[in-house]
């Protein structure tokens, strides 16, 4: 093997010259062997040049000569050799000349078998082998073997054509095929042309270059022209397959126009689409008039909607119905071959073709993805927002291709991750069932997607919800609890569509269902807390852990009530439910162009013996809260059952009741009914038989007082005075009342002779008196026991024109709360009223007071005085008060204490200056 250059200057023809397979004569003759081949080693034959988007500024700005102009620039990077392998016939004789080297080279057959043979670099890093375009040609070298001698003078070049074609026919069409070869070379990486220029790339990047190594190993593409020269080749080519298309212009070894087409989907949502871009040599006069590449990307979606799956296991992953992009052109797209961050192709190896240029995150030239408008059309809603995506390309892998490859879908799903896009709020039913359950429907502000990396791919792509950002109407309007909550679909409920629990909670999001300090919410009577981490389709917000049992088809209540301010009136629901087999139902039913409709629902729940709560077999909660625009409706009742006060077993009072009833309709206030209740003395007072006879507060007079704070239910029952001769005893009442907090705590019943703001009286001639007993219990016992007495003298004289009345009472007042406090308090009362004519009255009263307060162990004092007067249309009333002071004990002590212990204190340190003085 020997080599040698041959160099023409009349024609520029620079070559180097490799024989084998030759012998000589010694004359400067090669004779050609059995297996002879000249080779002609061609120089670069491509710039691959770097090209930027449309009236993007020049990426350099390089020096003219010493003329210091400064003129825009592009870099470049040049194509290593070509060779041209020619076949010689035996015993051939070949002068060692170029003319005589370039005669024997012209119109032989190539050697094209593999890239060993005649391969040539077009474009950079794109190594070519011709084919002849008819089954029985062979490809050949056509050129001038002499330099013209008249005339002007041509440079040389060399056209390869199919030997079949005529000459004539081959100066149009040069009837080639080629395929790309040398993976490897063609896998070389794309240059970097800079952070300053991120949107720059290469004519002919790797993505296309590898694509052609893989679709012309099956079939190759075709070559209208292809010649070599001094100055590079010139090449019309193009092919076409099953998803790829690419066109090439090149001349003189400077790309006039690239194109490539690539057909794919847009994961993760399936739709096809192709990515089409196009480099094209411009006169630009942004760019100082010069000749300079310039490339354009443009995604089309040609598959805008998409329909759901025949898959129900896919179905339940993305519920969303028809899924349609609304945008289908996106032009302004930074190159996936360029430098811009997330923006490039992703290269995966596929099985028997190699590392390929597989997909990539559509972005715009400001380097931020592409938000794909998303519309969703489902039963109940549509479901609008921007998504990123992906572009897959489908490359032929055998019989198959790229988007059923298994290996490839895992790594869409790695690479993609998940997606959180907000969307308005939107009732979508989530199971697809047409509502048929009542919490299937649900509010969606939002939703995560990924893709799915273990589905059947014969369908093609297709997304999952990996969460859903849900509003909960019911808790927003029973709770005013209007944040969102982050929740996924449920595994069982993705295997198995008929489960229960659609929904779980993700970490963090559990949501407190707390009536505990607003009873008011859920009827007054009863107030369930309780965590919420799932979203059952029958019963709305669930605890997962305090789900009925398979086995028995109970739930235990303290795994669904652990905190005791889960109450029913003031006893804990945790200790009070039995046999529960289903928790509150708290659910929000869809109508049609309204607000949904939102139910609290808890019925027929039995109820056990705790406390002083006695229940019996047909004792039964039931709640109904129904809220909406045009409805509001509450309705809780507790049903046969009774207290027994005070606690422990020296019970001594039995309240029985048919029914306790708390019903509210609109706006108004709530309305209590208390049926067929009873008083009942047992115990140590059972002798008080004919006083429990008398007091049958079901039939008695009532009060009902409503407050923001709770329900109040007095009852008093007035009996006539009792008068034997100078003894009278009148003002008598008894009296009840039944307090129930909305705020949780227990339930509280006081029972009393007289009250406070209305004391008995009791007059025996001139002296009398008064006083009243109130007894207050709940279930721990006693609250609250206060008594008073007092006792005087009254005196009233009548003389027609004037009349008046003095007194003077004398009193004691005892109250025991809970805890042991004790508040003992006594009183004087003196004053009296004066009436003239009915015209005017003037009344003094004077109240003094000794109170024992034991927290601060004091007795305290405390004076007021009241003047009334009164003048027909006009009257007044003065009011003096002391305020309390101290007596006796106590932190503070009364100024003139203090005054005379700080001038003791002077004297004995006066006497201490002096105590020496006169002594000798």
């Amino acid at each position: 093997m020997s080599d040698a250059l041959l160099v023409r200057p009349a024609d520029h023809l620079v070559i180097g010259v490799r024989w084998s397979g030759f012998t000589t004569d010694g004359t400067g003759v090669l004779i050609a062997g059995e297996r002879a081949r000249l080779t002609l080693w061609f120089p670069p034959q491509h710039v691959g040049e770097e090209c930027s988007p449309p009236r993007s500024p020049a990426p350099l700005a390089l020096a003219a000569g010493t003329t210091g102009t400064v003129v825009p620039g592009w870099r470049g990077m040049l194509a290593g050799p070509s060779r041209v392998v020619a076949i010689i016939a035996a015993g051939r004789r070949i002068p060692l000349t170029a003319n005589g080297i370039l005669e024997a080279t012209s119109g032989v057959p190539l050697a094209v078998a593999s890239a060993q043979d005649t391969a040539l670099e077009i474009p950079w890093r794109t190594i070519l082998v011709p084919g002849a375009g008819t089954a029985d040609g062979a490809v050949v070298c056509r050129h001038n073997s002499a330099a013209s001698t008249t005339g002007a003078q041509a440079m040389w070049r060399t056209r390869l054509v199919d030997a079949e074609m005529p000459a004539v026919a081959a100066l149009t069409d040069a009837h080639l095929t080629v395929r790309v070869v040398e993976h490897g070379i063609a896998n070389t990486p794309d240059p970097d042309f800079g952070p300053a220029a991120p949107n720059n790339t290469i004519g002919v990047p790797r993505a296309v270059r590898t694509r052609l190594v893989a679709e012309t190993a099956a079939r190759p593409a075709t070559t209208a022209r292809l010649e070599l020269s001094a100055l590079g080749a010139t090449l019309h080519a193009r092919g076409s397959w099953a998803a790829f298309e690419w066109e090439q212009r090149t001349v003189l070894g400077r790309d006039m126009l690239v194109r490539a087409r690539f057909e794919g989907v847009l994961y993760p949502l399936g739709h096809r689409a192709e990515y089409l871009e196009v480099v094209t040599r411009e006169f630009d006069a942004t760019a100082g008039g010069a000749a300079v590449l310039r490339r354009i990307g443009v995604l089309t979606v040609v598959e805008p909607v998409r329909r759901p799956p025949d898959d129900p296991g896919l179905r339940r992953r993305f519920p969303l119905g028809d899924i349609e992009i609304e945008q289908t052109t996106f032009t302004d797209l930074a190159s996936p071959n360029s430098a811009v961050p997330g923006a490039g192709w992703q290269r995966t190896a596929l099985p028997g073709i190699g590392e390929q240029s597989t997909h990539f995150r559509p972005t715009t030239t400001a380097g931020t993805p592409v938000l794909f408008p998303i519309r969703c059309t489902t039963g109940t809603g549509v479901v609008a927002f921007g998504l990123p995506l992906f572009f897959v390309a489908e490359i032929a892998v055998g019989a198959a291709t790229s988007l059923t490859d298994r290996g490839l879908a895992e790594r869409l799903s790695r690479d993609y991750g998940t997606e959180a896009v907000a969307c308005a709020p939107t009732p979508i039913d989530i199971a697809g069932t047409g509502g048929r359950a009542r919490s299937d429907i649900h509010e969606v502000h939002g939703v995560t997607i990924a893709g799915i990396a273990n589905q059947s791919l014969a369908d093609g792509y297709r997304a999952g919800l990996d969460q859903l950002e849900i509003a909960l109407p019911a808790l927003r309007v029973l709770r005013g609890d209007d944040r969102s909550t982050s929740v996924r679909l449920s595994e069982k409920y993705l295997r198995d569509g008929a489960a229960d629990v659609l929904m779980e909670m993700v970490s963090n999001q559990t949501r407190e269902i707390d009536f505990a300090r607003d009873a008011g919410r859920s009827g007054g009577l009863v107030a369930p807390k309780y965590v919420a981490d799932a979203i059952s389709r029958t019963l709305g917000p669930v605890s997962l852990g305090a789900l009925p049992h398979p086995a028995t088809g109970l739930i235990d209540p303290a795994a669904l009530f652990p905190s005791d301010q889960a109450a029913l009136l003031g006893f804990p629901l945790k200790t009070l439910v039995t046999q529960l087999r289903l928790p509150p139902e708290i659910t929000a039913v869809p109508r049609a162009g309204a607000a949904p409709e939102v139910r609290m629902q808890w019925r027929d729940v039995a109820l056990r013996s705790t406390g002083t709560f006695v229940a019996r077999p047909g004792t039964r909660l039931d709640l109904t809260v129904v809220a909406s625009p045009d409805k509001n409706e509450t309705l809780c009742s507790v049903k046969d059952f009774s207290l027994e006060l005070p606690p422990g077993r020296q019970r001594v009072l039995r309240l029985s009741f048919a029914a306790l009833t708390v019903t509210q309709r609109g706006g108004s206030a709530p309305d209590v009914t208390v049926d067929g209740i009873g008083v009942e003395f047992v115990g140590q007072l059972t002798l008080l038989k004919e006083l429990q006879d008398l007091v049958r507060l079901g039939d008695t007079g009532k009060l009902l007082d409503i407050t923001t704070r709770g329900i109040a239910v007095r009852y008093a029952v007035p009996l006539p005075p009792v008068t034997a001769g100078a003894f009278v005893l009148r003002n008598i009442a008894l009296t009840a009342a039944i307090d129930i907090p909305f705020d949780g705590d227990p339930v509280s019943f006081t029972f009393g002779f007289a009250s406070r703001l209305s004391p008995f009286q009791l007059s025996v001639m001139m002296f009398g008196g008064g006083g009243y007993l109130e007894i207050e219990l709940d279930r721990d016992g006693l609250r609250r026991l206060e008594a008073a007495l007092e006792f005087g003298a009254f005196l009233a004289v009548d003389f027609v024109v004037a009349s008046g009345e003095v007194h003077a009472l004398g009193g004691v007042r005892f109250t025991l709360e809970r805890g042991g406090a004790v508040t003992l308090c006594g009183y004087l009362r003196i004053g009296g009223c004066v009436e003239v004519l009915g015209l005017l009255s003037v009344s003094v009263e004077l109240c003094l007071s000794l109170t024992y307060r034991p927290e601060r162990n004091a007795l305290v004092g405390r004076a007021t005085l009241v003047i009334e007067v009164d003048l027909t249309l006009w009257s007044d009333s003065v009011e003096l008060d002391s305020g309390e002071w101290v007596l006796a004990g106590g932190a503070a002590r009364r100024p003139a204490l203090r005054d005379r212990d700080t001038a003791m204190a002077q004297w004995l340190e006066y006497r201490a200056a002096f105590a020496g003085v006169g002594r000798g």
